[in-house]
């Protein structure tokens, strides 16, 4: 029964720890224009075993690029609360993140400086 409600809770856990579906936005050319690029895929995070054990709840803000086929490049964290804690499960979801190809004027474009959030919560 015991394991029982333990996967219960880590089910919760991994459901609580999505990731924001809204637009993302970057920059474009030398001038760096802002635009938006669509999610296509996104799954969500493995949230920590540790941190489940000790109820530690958290947000991680990534920064990365899109490149013209909708794949992410070059993950790193920005920021996160606390520090430390889930940096490692946010860049390994956002490296299998997926957007649909950027265009600007009418071209394939690569997307520089996409910054995300995500946040790790736990379920009462």
């Amino acid at each position: 029964m015991k394991s029982l409600n333990c996967l219960i809770f880590i089910l919760f856990a991994f459901l609580f720890a999505l990731p924001s579906l809204a637009g993302d936005k970057g920059y474009v050319g030398e001038e760096g224009t802002e635009i938006e690029v669509n999610r296509v895929s996104s799954p969500s995070p493995e949230y920590p075993r540790r941190a489940i054990r000790l109820g530690v709840e958290g947000s991680v803000r990534l920064e990365f690029d899109v490149d013209t086929d909708g794949s992410v490049l070059d993950p790193y964290v920005v920021e996160s609360s606390p520090a430390g804690v889930f940096d490692r499960a946010a860049i390994k979801a956002v490296r299998k993140f997926l957007y649909e190809p950027p265009t600007y004027n009418g071209t394939s474009v690569k997307v520089n400086n996409v910054q995300i959030d995500l946040t790790f919560k736990l379920a009462n």
